[in-house]
């Protein structure tokens, strides 16, 4: 979806919800602050062009880097590439959305019980994509996954129709102006929980045992079966834990745009080109791989034409598989011969 595209959605839903709509050119009698034609238009010179651009592909760009985390951990988990990771964004969004629309509580309530969700999707993603396949093969649970999409896009789309949701910012409604450009504060929230996120499974993959095992077993799990970890078991803490990434990132994304039952399928191809351009499995490489997507989603949006923003993804995907398939940030590994 493209970014002009993202914020038309965005006050399309206020109207529909009742909400004052935003208007460009806010004068001394509306309260609501201008707002360029699209996101990273023309609203005031190169720098202020350029800022606007940074900002919304940053914005953007970190919810690609939690889905390519995702994306990574189940691939070190499990060998498997997990394709319900952009289900689990989905769902997460659609959660918060939902409760934000019935109980109108806090929206740390809202992202509390997006992340339940993301812990219940990833779970039972494990129970139908491993146990009930009866396989540790990672092809096997790769093609499990295509077809549990199918599966949670119809219980979605029977639950809530075609119904769509959205959260209000969690820094407040008002845009920021830095040197001239209008910047949405859901964008340093996002930012900050990339952080927060990049930090703590940093020092869980790497200080706790439970990270180690899981960061090794699909290099090597004889190893890990011989610590008396079985595959499942791994497979369940990868699972759970990019279903709570993927909540995470439907939550960062629902200030954004509009949630509904099919917002998984390009979230989650875009997320997983992100992974593939920053080596998938590594954690750092995600990171970096989602906010350069994003930002180059952005440049396209705001110096070239926002219809082709969203092929994007896909072109990088084809440049990586075909130039550096193992990504521009992978690893090396010593082979024991």
């Amino acid at each position: 979806m493209g970014w002009h595209a993202l914020r038309a959605r965005r006050e399309l839903g206020r109207v529909r919800r009742g909400s004052p709509e935003r208007r460009p050119g806010g004068g001394p009698d509306d309260p609501a602050p201008a707002l360029p034609r699209r996101v990273g238009g023309p609203v005031g010179g190169p720098v202020t062009l350029l800022l606007q651009v940074l900002f919304a592909g940053l914005s953007v760009g970190a919810v690609y880097a939690l889905v390519a985390v995702g994306f990574g951990v189940v691939a070190n988990g499990t060998g498997a590439v997990n394709f319900v990771q952009g289900e689990f964004v989905m769902l997460g969004g659609v959660m918060a959305g939902i409760v934000n629309e019935w109980l109108r509580p806090p929206l740390v309530v809202s992202l509390l019980a997006a992340l339940a969700v993301g812990v219940a999707a990833g779970l039972l993603t494990e129970l139908a994509a491993g146990r009930f396949s009866r396989s540790h093969n990672a092809d096997v649970i790769t093609l499990a996954t295509i077809g549990l999409t199918l599966v949670i896009k119809a219980v979605v789309l029977l639950a809530t129709g075609a119904r769509t949701y959205q959260l209000p910012h969690f820094l407040g409604e008002a845009p920021l102006h830095v040197a001239g450009a209008v910047v949405d504060t859901q964008a340093l929230w996002n930012l900050a929980v990339v952080v927060v996120v990049a930090a703590a499974l940093s020092a869980f993959f790497r200080r706790t045992r439970r990270g180690t095992i899981l960061r090794a077993a699909a290099d090597d799990p004889e190893m890990v079966a011989s610590l008396g970890v079985p595959f499942r078991t791994t497979a369940r803490w990868a699972f759970v834990l990019a279903g709570v990434l993927g909540a995470l990132a439907g939550v960062g994304l629902a200030p954004l745009s509009v949630m509904s039952y099919d917002s998984g399928t390009l979230l989650g191809l875009k997320g997983f080109a992100a992974a593939m351009l920053g080596g998938l499995g590594n954690l750092y490489g995600a990171l970096a791989g989602g906010l350069l997507l994003g930002l180059t989603e952005a440049v396209v949006a705001g110096y070239g034409s926002a219809t082709y923003s969203d092929a994007v993804a896909f072109v990088v995907l084809l440049i990586v598989l075909f130039t550096r398939p193992t990504g521009l940030f992978a690893q090396r590994k010593a082979v024991r011969v």
